[in-house]
């Protein structure tokens, strides 16, 4: 078996990272989906940089904050859905493990229908 693995990952971080880079966001589209938890993204102020960010640079978003501990399939599909109907660009994932793997299949299921 042969094979080439090419996945290029850009790591921002620090104090006010997200800030500090906005201008990397307008280069991915002008419509975000923000897939997190329901309530500690907006606790430990992470959603509020990110919705700054995404202003400052002009970009509309869209917020599922419906992802519980442990994701169904139906959570994903609500999802998937919701960021087709409304032609998103890009999926951002705000939280931790639940909040992320529902982002990463939501941005597979919306390019891959």
């Amino acid at each position: 078996m042969e094979f080439k693995y090419f996945m290029p990952t850009e790591i921002y971080f620090g104090e006010n990272a997200v800030l500090k880079n906005k201008e990397v966001l307008r280069k991915l589209g002008r419509k975000a989906f923000i897939s997190t938890g329901r309530s500690s993204a907006k606790k430990n102020g992470s959603y509020n940089d990110v919705t700054k960010a995404l202003a400052e640079v002009g970009i509309e978003y869209l917020l599922f904050d419906e992802v519980e501990e442990n994701p169904s399939l139906e959570t994903i599909a609500k999802a998937s859905d919701l960021g087709k109907e409304n032609n998103v660009d890009f999926v951002i994932g705000i939280g931790g493990g639940s909040p992320m793997d529902v982002a990463k299949a939501i941005a597979v299921f919306i390019k891959n229908p």
